[in-house]
């Protein structure tokens, strides 16, 4: 008899596993023969034999593929036997797939996915987390080594998911791999719409920007009239589909023509920016407390308007920096850590700073801004907000002072 003595019995690659073969007479040898017919008599191994009295064990260390099939115990040839079917399953896995694939725009692409499972695991796809549909469809087709999809477009890069799974009388299991399809493309801007001319006057600093997506990501370069950008008044900051020249312009020879050449190995592109020098813009006249909310402020900003400047030049809005008091003592009254909120006049003449703590002291402090740059800083301005009770005092206050003139002609 056979402990466990189940016809078959079911196990995993890499799994352990015993089995007995016990005879009613302990002095009676037997042999265990493997699906081949090969007798297992080696004593040590990854399959191995152990005898003890009585008993014959059948030893798998670690259990493979090769080793499904008829296992039987037997006397001799002629003699009793007994036999056990071991069923091989193997876990689902996906082998070597590359995590990140990539294929030229306009061609026809295969993403590779490589699924080991026995038995056979089916797979399904999905783009993006969305399912896709391969029978009858003329973009994409399931193979047996991945997914193909026709004439592909950057529409199809993304995030494909490889998802494995298998229903079977005795189990089910289910195993998924998610792939990052990038398409190459030769260098594209991202905002058509850009600046062709900008400005910045003496002692000012300007920002130029040069954001375009390529795959491969694309290196940009920046050129002046030209020529490579000496000196020290400037700094480049890189991204990955991005770069940003930031000027601090301290002499004239610093205007003129700015060139961005973006490339990568399918193409290039090339924009320039006009530099040019413009007024710097006057700092707000009026800089006071409008209203008071329990999380913010309302402003009221006043500049006048600019004379012998163009209607272009003109003050079109402002930049507010502000920073609780506590946050300004622990950073030792440094404003790089304050935050900043830029208004403009188009979206109407409200200047608030919402979503501040309640019962807290604000420094801030105000600038001007029109197309040359930022004026001067204003002065520091310390504000409050309120808690409840003191705002109810404050609105209280500001109805009174309405009604004063009204009250005094009555």
């Amino acid at each position: 008899m056979l402990t466990p003595s189940t016809p078959s019995i079911t196990h995993f690659v890499n799994d352990s596993f015993i089995i007995f073969c016990r005879t009613v007479q302990k002095d009676i040898d037997t042999k265990w023969r493997d699906p081949r017919g090969e007798a297992r008599e080696n004593t040590k191994g990854r399959v191995h034999i152990e005898k003890k009295t009585g008993l014959l064990a059948l030893v798998f260390e670690h259990i493979s593929l090769d080793d499904k099939g008829n296992w039987t115990c037997e006397l001799n040839e002629e003699t009793a036997k007994k036999s056990f079917e071991l069923l091989v399953n193997q876990k689902i896995s996906f082998d070597k797939t590359e995590l990140v694939q990539s294929v030229r725009e306009g061609r026809d692409a295969l993403v590779n996915c490589f699924v080991k499972g026995q038995p056979t695991p089916e797979v399904s796809w999905l783009h993006n987390g969305e399912y896709i549909n391969t029978v009858n469809s003329t973009k994409h087709k399931r193979l047996s080594d991945g997914l193909f999809i026709r004439n592909v477009s950057q529409t199809d890069a993304g995030e494909y998911t490889c998802r494995a799974m298998r229903i079977t009388p005795t189990f089910s299991d289910s195993d998924q791999i998610t792939i990052l399809l990038r398409i190459q493309h030769r260098p594209q801007w991202f905002y058509n719409e850009t600046l062709p001319v900008q400005y910045s006057y003496m002692g000012g600093s300007v920002n130029l920007s040069c954001d375009a997506m390529g795959e491969p990501p694309p290196s940009f370069t920046w050129l002046h009239n030209n020529k490579g950008i000496m000196g020290f008044n400037h700094r480049i900051f890189m991204a990955d589909y991005g770069a940003t020249l930031q000027l601090d312009i301290r002499n004239a020879s610093q205007f003129g023509d700015y060139k961005c050449k973006v490339a990568n190995p399918l193409g290039t592109l090339e924009r320039v920016i006009k530099l040019r020098a413009g007024p710097k813009p006057i700092g707000p006249t009026r800089f006071q407390l409008k209203r008071l909310l329990i999380d913010g402020f309302e402003l009221d900003l006043r500049t006048p308007r600019m004379f012998n400047v163009s209607d272009e030049m003109q003050v079109f809005g402002y930049r507010v920096a502000y920073i609780s008091d506590s946050e300004f003592k622990f950073n030792a009254g440094n404003w790089s850590h304050a935050k900043q909120r830029d208004f403009s006049f188009h979206r109407g003449h409200r200047f608030i700073i919402p979503h501040l703590k309640a019962n807290t002291t604000y420094f801030i402090r105000a600038a001007s801004r029109n197309l040359a740059g930022l004026s001067d800083w204003s002065g520091v301005r310390i504000f409050a907000t309120a808690t409840a009770a003191r705002l109810s005092l404050w609105h209280q206050l500001f109805c009174l002072l309405l009604l004063a003139p009204a009250l005094i002609w009555h």
